[in-house]
């Protein structure tokens, strides 16, 4: 009997650090035609076909290079779109964003646009023999108009199916992870807990940083480097307490991007009186976090608590015991710092030592990206 062997870790890396560089070179590659946009091409290019003999030879001739128009144009333009990669071919993240956004409705538009192509170049077939065969000019052009209607008509048909594609496109570019084949550090918590204030201060990212809670609109990514060592630091939505099918197109996108990117998770902790979730709230999505993502992928964790310039030493301490009792019994091999680290994103206060932290864990967890 064969034996079943696990795929290796940093090959499983590999495929999918692969994978999500195709797949954000296939969508920018690919440009998605409205209706309207292949019909007013056709109208451009139908216009300027002139007939170039006399005669019935001539005027079929004339007849079936229109045809072919709108055969050409719809056909070519249609085909691009096509070239979208499907969810099956899509890395993870870009996956889990799609089934989170549109769910099956992608995957369903793109193999209506395939059907549509099949179509189309079978009225192209059948019409063109029809108007070589025309008994005279009239039945021609009968013909022509006949079969460009047709082609036309599935156009037009697929026009919301088009509308999705693109909607769907550009929601995958603006939240797109830059391949590079660097680590990425996900940035995880509740709302306002000051994670778009600590990438803006580690990275090159610089996401609206506000008080209220939603304020990151979407995935965010900022390169950073620590001696040598350059990687991605995504900044996420906050992600509420709730089971997955009640969440939000926001929280959505953080849970995609939590479930499936990260070489390791930065967690940070509130401890402040302006918390919009107390800390036994937290606790519950930090193990949530470590339970369906850490301990499943492999992944390293750094709990950070923020806010410390403003908040109370008794609170910040209440907060580090909540964690260390969170995480009891969770593997230390998954636990990139035994305690707690204590940062303010706003002052700049700890955030060194946590980019240090952040460093070595990525020497443990990432040592075939270094040559380990």
């Amino acid at each position: 009997m064969a034996v079943q062997h696990e795929e290796l870790p940093w090959l499983r890396r590999h495929r999918e650090m692969l994978k999500l560089a195709e797949t954000v070179k296939r969508l920018k590659e690919t440009h998605v035609y409205s209706s309207e946009e292949i019909v007013r091409v056709v109208g451009e290019r139908y216009r300027k076909v002139r007939p170039r003999r006399r005669g019935l030879p001539g005027r079929i001739e004339f007849e079936l290079k229109r045809l072919e128009v709108v055969f050409n144009v719809s056909y070519s333009r249609l085909l691009r779109v096509a070239r979208l990669p499907s969810t099956r071919e899509m890395s993870e993240f870009h996956r889990a964003l799609v089934l989170g956004f549109v769910g099956e409705e992608y995957d369903e538009a793109l193999r209506a646009i395939r059907r549509s192509l099949r179509l189309i170049k079978e009225f192209w077939n059948q019409y063109r023999l029809l108007i070589v065969s025309a008994a005279d000019a009239r039945e021609a052009a009968r013909l022509r108009k006949e079969g460009s209607g047709r082609i036309l008509s599935v156009v037009r048909r697929l026009r919301k199916r088009l509308e999705l594609l693109d909607r769907v496109r550009r929601e995958l570019l603006q939240t797109h992870i830059v391949s590079e084949g660097l680590p990425i550090v996900v940035v995880a918590g509740i709302p306002s807990t000051g994670k778009s204030t600590l990438v803006r201060r580690a990275s090159t990212a610089e996401p609206e940083v506000a008080s209220y809670p939603f304020t990151t609109k979407t995935v965010i990514v900022g390169k950073t480097k620590v001696r040598d060592v350059a990687f991605y630091m995504v900044d996420t939505p906050g992600i509420l307490e709730r089971p997955l099918e009640q969440h939000n197109e926001i929280e959505r996108k953080a849970f995609a991007a939590l479930q499936s990117l990260p070489d390791v998770v930065l967690f940070l902790v509130d401890p402040s009186p302006e918390m919009v979730q107390d800390i036994e709230h937290q606790m519950r999505l930090l193990k949530d976090v470590y339970t369906g993502i850490i301990a499943n992928r492999g992944a390293g964790l750094i709990v950070a608590v923020n806010k410390v310039d403003i908040t109370p030493r008794e609170r910040v301490e209440r907060a580090v015991e909540a964690v260390n009792e969170a995480l009891a019994g969770t593997s230390k091999t998954d636990l990139c710092a035994s305690e707690p680290l204590l940062i303010s994103a706003l002052t700049g206060e700890g955030v060194d030592r946590l980019l240090d932290t952040v460093y070595q864990c990525l020497r443990v967890k990432t040592p075939w990206l270094f040559g380990g």
